[in-house]
């Protein structure tokens, strides 16, 4: 079939590679416009449109979707159908367009975790697993018509880096059966159970925070869910501490802590929570680098006996 791709981090990459080492043909693809980043403040390509253009495709990087100008561009790409992940959500306008409608590749196994922060929020809620999940795109965000899915196993130490980068690949892979599938007449789309549907929404900077007195499993949790982005965080005198690396502990084997106290017992860091203490094994101070304990604690011996906030 002839496509379209809509896409814009590191996380599509795996997807358009795949589509263009596959039968279909990509007509052109779609990207957010280049931004300042750096000390340096230069422009700066998505990792999608790099990839775009290495491979030679047209690339359309539109500020806005509804604009006139832009719908009359993709009008005239003659495709049967768009294809689109990680992106921003596509106007009517655009997805009345192609006659075989969009498809979406989704990081979670729909109708759970519908939104934009799927990965986090299944580590949150302690899942033993996850997947992808490839579906005919609707106006309501991520409730369209199941294609296919794909299943990953989740271990109580995976953190939201390493899944994101496992689902990248395992839904370039669905990707192309999607559209193998959609092309042969062999998919037949099922409805969402909407009654069992749960909310990812995005995450934003009091998801990140520690409240200590909470139980271990979900300080561990929430420790692995923002690593290595955006760091589960702490504050100690009144400065920003972001934790990493951490496993949950059963107190019968070591110290009992109140909620935030600290204790080093070499190599390991030991925190109390409300319930059993946590070990962290990687640490990082406001506008420092991420440090190992036994790093850390040489240069920061001043914590031991200390409490985070």
């Amino acid at each position: 079939m002839k496509l379209v791709f809509f896409g814009t981090p590191d996380f599509a990459v795996p997807s358009l590679c795949a589509l263009h080492e596959s039968h279909h043909e990509v007509l052109g693809v779609v990207t957010n416009p280049d931004k300042k980043s750096g000390r340096g403040r230069k422009f700066q390509s998505s990792p999608v449109k790099i990839t775009a253009e290495k491979y030679g495709y047209p690339i359309f990087q539109p500020k806005d979707l509804r604009n006139n100008d832009f719908v009359s561009q993709i009008k005239q790409i003659k495709s049967d159908i768009y294809i689109v992940v990680a992106f921003k959500i596509l106007p009517e306008s655009i997805l009345k367009i192609p006659q075989k409608g969009a498809v979406n590749l989704h990081a979670s196994l729909l109708p759970m975790f519908r939104g934009a922060a799927p990965i986090n929020h299944a580590i949150l809620n302690g899942e033993t697993k996850t997947g992808v999940t490839t579906f005919q795109i609707r106006q309501s965000v991520d409730t369209g018509d199941i294609l296919l899915q794909d299943i990953i196993s989740l271990n109580n130490s995976i953190t939201a880096g390493e899944v994101y980068n496992e689902l990248a690949q395992t839904g370039a892979v669905l990707l192309v059966k999607t559209m193998d599938g959609l092309d042969q007449g062999s998919i037949f789309p099922k409805k969402q159970k909407d009654e069992i549907a749960t909310l990812a929404p995005k995450i934003i900077i009091d998801d990140c925070r520690i409240n200590w007195n909470n139980p271990a499993k979900i300080i561990h949790n929430q420790i692995r869910a923002f690593s290595p982005k955006p760091g589960a965080f702490t504050f100690l005198k009144g400065k920003r501490v972001k934790l990493f690396n951490s496993k949950e502990l059963e107190n019968k084997e070591n110290p009992v802590l109140k909620p935030g106290e600290i204790k080093y017992l070499k190599p390991d860091l030991l925190v109390g929570t409300g319930t059993n203490t946590i070990q962290i094994n990687q640490i990082q101070f406001e506008g420092r680098k991420i440090l190992p304990v036994s790093q850390f604690i040489s240069g920061y011996h001043k914590i031991i006996g200390e409490r985070f906030d």
